[in-house]
């Protein structure tokens, strides 16, 4: 068995192959309100190739401080080639500060418990992300919606963040209609937004040097400037329902002040609005 102060493995012997489902947490403590995201998966011993029989839906036991427990349902990766394994990001809503511990199950096999820490601070009061459009309601097909997207810092420290698109943090569309209906989810365009071709998985700030980012002083707010028809178009008439949605991994203060172990903060920007969209009449 191998384990970490940020990783739990479990290892199993299944069908003559070496499999082990893996729990790594993304940094030493969480801050009640954000977006808790840490890494599940499974990995397998070289030159082993996971069976087709044990690739069924992992479960994820969690159990509060309180004692209660609910178990979640992983299912394994539609895209890619997982013979070898795979890894993605998950997470779960705290109702409260305390000592959460995950246990990972997969194939048969199961992780040790691993604690999650989840602590209630002001700062999460302090900074903000937002959307905010700038027309809804009635309009006409083919006018323009320009959407805002924002970020605050009312804390007392810098505040750095990536620009959307860095790291795969892009902007998240989801567009319904009542009649006919009609629902559509998909990212605002990717090249409408930053480009680089570094993608770790955690924004550090040993990262944040080399990625595009953005820093605000306490105080500052940044603003950047969207437009809807970029991404759709009302296509006809009807009555729609518009959502804008990002995560935004933040840093607050530096490597080695109060907030270094909470950090990144992951702050969930999400703003919907509803449209009666009329006919073109130019």
């Amino acid at each position: 068995m191998v384990t970490s102060s940020f990783a739990i493995y479990s290892w199993g012997q299944t069908t003559g192959t070496v499999i082990h489902p893996v729990l790594r947490l993304e940094k030493p403590k969480y801050l009640l309100g954000e977006s808790i995201r840490f890494w599940v998966g499974v990995e397998v011993e070289p030159p082993g190739v996971i069976p087709h029989d044990v690739r069924k839906a992992c479960s994820l036991e969690i159990t509060k401080s309180d004692g209660i427990s609910e178990t979640q349902s992983i299912g394994w990766p539609r895209d890619g080639n997982p013979d070898m394994g795979w890894r993605g990001g998950w997470g779960f809503t705290a109702d409260g500060p305390g000592s959460y511990l995950l246990v990972l199950e997969c194939g048969g096999n199961r992780t040790q418990q691993l604690p999650l820490i989840v602590e209630k601070d002001e700062i999460f009061n302090q900074v903000s992300a937002a959307f905010r459009f700038e027309s809804s309601g009635l309009i006409q097909a083919g006018t323009s919606v320009p959407v805002v997207f924002s970020v605050t810092n009312n804390s007392p420290f810098p505040i750095r963040f990536p620009k959307r698109g860095v790291m795969m943090e892009g902007i998240s569309l989801s567009l319904s209609r009542e009649k006919p209906a009609y629902r559509s989810d998909f990212f605002y365009p990717w090249e409408k937004l930053s480009q680089f071709p570094l993608s770790p998985d955690t924004y550090t700030w040993e990262v944040a040097a080399k990625l595009p980012s953005i820093t605000l002083e306490p105080g500052k707010r940044f603003e950047q400037r969207l437009l809807l028809e970029d991404a759709y178009h009302f296509d006809q008439a009807g009555d729609y329902k518009v959502t804008f949605s990002t995560a935004v991994s933040i840093l607050v203060g530096d490597q080695n002040g109060p907030f270094a172990d909470l950090c990144p903060i992951r702050i969930i920007a999400k703003k919907s609005e509803n449209f009666s969209v009329s006919e073109d009449k130019r």
